[in-house]
C-alpha cells in the first residue's frame, strides 16, 4: 500500500470538498456552546464520537444527542439547547431546507435533498443556498456517500480542518464506514475512505490484513464462525454446527486450547491456509461462481491498541458492538465506548449485543416464515409490531443475502413506527445488491420520491434506504416504489441498449 502522510491526504481529496471542510471548521471554532445531533447506527455513533472529541480537545462546551431520523420533533429539541451551533454528523443533508435560519454544521453522506442536487449539478455553490447551514458531503462534490465516503469520515474531514493533530481520530471513520459496510462492494475500504485508513495505519492505530472475511474473528469459536457464515453461503456448513465442526475436525484442527474454544485469531497461519483451501474446494465443488469464491477473503481491519480476543478489536465486530447500542436506545453507551471506556460502558455494550443478537435471530426466524411476496421489480414483507422498526432494515439485508433469496429486486420490510406520531406511521426499509445498483437502481431516490407521493418522508443511499409514511398509505406506496424502480432499471437497459 502507498504511504499516505498529512499532506499528500489533504491534497488527494475533491478541492471543494477540502473547501466545505475548512469552512466547516471555521464555523465551529467560533462557537463556544455546540449541540451534536447524530444518528444511531455505527456510522452516526463514530462520527457523534469523533465530534464530541475534537470540541474536547479545543474546550468547547458540547454534547451529543442521538435520533434514528431528523423530523420536526427532533429539530424542535436541538433548538431547544440554545446552543452557538448545531453539528449534525451522519444525519442532516436531507433535511438541509428545515435546518435553514439555525447555525449549523452538516457533515453526512446522505443523498443531500433534490433542491441541493439540483443547484450542485448546474455548478452552483450549494454554501449559498442556506446561508446559516454548511454542509460537507461527498456527493455534493461527485464522490459517492455509499462507498467512498460515510458520515464518521465526512465529520473527520472536518476535524482534520480544524487540526491535523486530529489524525488519530481516523480510527474512527474507519469504524464507521465499516458500519456503513462501505468495504462490502471491492472487498476493501475504497475512494476517501482509504486515504483516511492510510491515515490511520500511518499512525499505527489500524491494522489493513488479508483475512477470512467471516463476521467473529476475534471473538466466536472457530466453528460458530462457520456455523454463522452468510457472505459467501456455505451449503451443509452455514447453519450446521456439526458440519462446520466435521470440516475443521476432518482437516486437523484443534477446536479448544485446555477448556477454551480457539477463535480464528488464535490460529496459526497455516491452520487459516488450511481451511481457506478447504472452503475453495467445497465452493468449487458446489459449483460456485469465481467471483462468489473470491469473496470468502478480503482486507479486515484491526485495531492494534485494542486487545486480542476484545470485541472492539476487529472493526467488523466493534461496529456490530455499536449498532447493538445505538438499535436498542443505549446509543450513548456506544459513544463512551468509542472516546475509550473499556469498563462500565463496553460491559454494558456486551450486554446489548447479547440482546440484540437474540432479537435479530427471532425477528429473521419470523420473517422467513412470514412470506415474502414479489411484485414486478420489488419484493417486501410486513413485519407490523412483530419486529423492531430499528432492526428491521437489518433483517431485510440478511434475508436478502440468505441461501435461495431472489437477489433480482430489492427487499423492502415494513414495521410498525415506535416513534411518537398524531396518527399511525409504518416505518420501510429497503435493500438492494451491488448488481441492482449498477443496473441503474438508485433505492435513495426510489423511496423519497415514493414516500413524499403521500406525505412521508424517505432517503438514504442507492443501496439501502428508508421512509416513514402513514400507515394506511403502505399499498399505495408500494405501487409507487415498485414502478420507480422499474424505471432505474429499464433506463439503464435502454441506454445500455
Amino acid at each position: 500500500m502507498s504511504q499516505m502522510n498529512q499532506k499528500d491526504f489533504s491534497g488527494s481529496l475533491p478541492r471543494g470538498l477540502w473547501i466545505s471542510a475548512l469552512q466547516a471548521a471555521s464555523i465551529i471554532k467560533s462557537a463556544s456552546v455546540i449541540a451534536i445531533a447524530s444518528h444511531i447506527d455505527a456510522d452516526g455513533i463514530s462520527a457523534g464520537a469523533i465530534a464530541k472529541l475534537t470540541l474536547d480537545r479545543m474546550g468547547v462546551e458540547s454534547s451529543v444527542q442521538f435520533f434514528k431520523k431528523l423530523d420536526d420533533q427532533a429539530l424542535a429539541s436541538l433548538k431547544e439547547r440554545h446552543a452557538d451551533l448545531i453539528w449534525f454528523t451522519d444525519l442532516g443533508s436531507g433535511s438541509a431546507s428545515k435546518i435553514e435560519g439555525t447555525t449549523a454544521v452538516i457533515t453526512d453522506h446522505h443523498v443531500p435533498e433534490a433542491a441541493a442536487q439540483s443547484q450542485r449539478n448546474r455548478g452552483q455553490a450549494l454554501l449559498s443556498d442556506f446561508s446559516t447551514v454548511v454542509q460537507v458531503n461527498p456527493h455534493l462534490h461527485g464522490v459517492s456517500g455509499a462507498s467512498e465516503l460515510s458520515g464518521a469520515g465526512s465529520t473527520f474531514l472536518a476535524a482534520y480542518a480544524m487540526d491535523t493533530r486530529n489524525a488519530d481520530l481516523a480510527a474512527l471513520a474507519v469504524l464507521g464506514a465499516v458500519g456503513d459496510l462501505q468495504d462490502q462492494r471491492l472487498r476493501q475500504l475504497e475512494g476517501i475512505n482509504r486515504s483516511i485508513m492510510s491515515l490511520a495505519r500511518e499512525g499505527g492505530m489500524v491494522e489493513a490484513v488479508q483475512d477470512i472475511r467471516y463476521f467473529g474473528r476475534e471473538t466466536r469459536p472457530l466453528h460458530k464462525l462457520l456455523e454463522f457464515s452468510s457472505d459467501p453461503f456455505l451449503p451443509r456448513i452455514t447453519g450446521n454446527e456439526e458440519g462446520s465442526m466435521g470440516l475443521l475436525l476432518e482437516l486437523g484442527i484443534e477446536l479448544k486450547d485446555g477448556e477454551a474454544w480457539r477463535s480464528w485469531s488464535d490460529l496459526t497461519k497455516t491452520e487459516k491456509d488450511s481451511i481457506l483451501a478447504a472452503l475453495r474446494d467445497h465452493l468449487t465443488s458446489m459449483k460456485r461462481r469465481p467471483e462468489v469464491i473470491e469473496r470468502l477473503v478480503g482486507e479486515v481491519y484491526v485495531f492494534q491498541k485494542e486487545k486480542k480476543g476484545s470485541p472492539v478489536r476487529d472493526a467488523k465486530e466493534f461496529a456490530t458492538l455499536l449498532n447493538a447500542c445505538g438499535r436498542h436506545g443505549k446509543a450513548e453507551v456506544g459513544l463512551a465506548i468509542c472516546i475509550g471506556d473499556r469498563g462500565g460502558a463496553l460491559e454494558e455494550g456486551l450486554v446489548l449485543l447479547r440482546d440484540h443478537r437474540s432479537a435479530i435471530s427471532k425477528a429473521l426466524t419470523w420473517a422467513k416464515g412470514g412470506g415474502v411476496i414479489r411484485m414486478k421489480n420489488i419484493q417486501f414483507f410486513d413485519a407490523g409490531d412483530e419486529i423492531e422498526d430499528t432492526i428491521v432494515g437489518t433483517v431485510a439485508g440478511m434475508l436478502l443475502g440468505s441461501e435461495g433469496a431472489d437477489r433480482t429486486a430489492p427487499m423492502v420490510a415494513f414495521a410498525e413506527s415506535t416513534e411518537y406520531s398524531d396518527s399511525p406511521k409504518t416505518k420501510a426499509s429497503a435493500r438492494g445488491t451491488q448488481d441492482l445498483v449498477s443496473r441503474g437502481m438508485d433505492l435513495s431516490a426510489a423511496m423519497r420520491t415514493a414516500a413524499e407521493r403521500f406525505g412521508g418522508a424517505g432517503g438514504g443511499h442507492n443501496i439501502a434506504a428508508g421512509a416513514t409514511i402513514p400507515a394506511d398509505k403502505r399499498d399505495e406506496f408500494l405501487e409507487a416504489l415498485d414502478s420507480l424502480v422499474g424505471s432505474q432499471l429499464n433506463a439503464r437497459g435502454q441506454r445500455r441498449g
